[in-house]
Parts: C-alpha cells; structure tokens; sequence
C-alpha cells in the first residue's frame, strides 16, 4: 500500500514535493479505520488526486526527456 503524504516546511509554511510512504495493509486499516465515512471517502479522493498528479508529473518529465532528445537528433 502507498500513502501519500505532503512534506511541509514549517519553517516557511511552504508545501514541499509530496513523498509516497509505503505502509502496510495492517497500518492503512489502523489508518482509515478511524475515519468516519466521509472522512474516509474524502481520504481516498484525495489518494486519487495525488496519485494522478503523480502520473502526470511523470508523463510530462517523459514527454521533455523525448522532446530534448528530438531536439539533439537522436
């Protein structure tokens, strides 16, 4: 299981790259089983969210590693 987890810096407030955090099975259900069902439902729209951004962070580095290498020729 992959938690996502924002990094923030406390010193200047400001929100830094968000790291994944492996945990498993037994701490997510420790985790989320506190929650209420709203609680719960807007934790896992926000995995959602963060995981997208994720994929599309890396979609678009590719996308610029190919554009680069276009650009040299290769």
């Amino acid at each position: 299981m992959i938690y996502r987890k924002a990094a923030h810096n406390t010193f200047f407030g400001i929100s830094e790259k968000d790291k994944d955090v492996r945990i498993s099975e037994s701490q997510y259900k420790s985790l989320v089983g506190r929650m209420s069902k709203k609680e719960r439902k807007d934790f896992d729209r926000k995995q959602k969210e963060l995981r997208r951004g994720r994929e599309d962070d890396c979609l678009e580095a590719w996308l610029d590693v190919e554009d680069d290498m276009d650009d040299m020729g290769w």
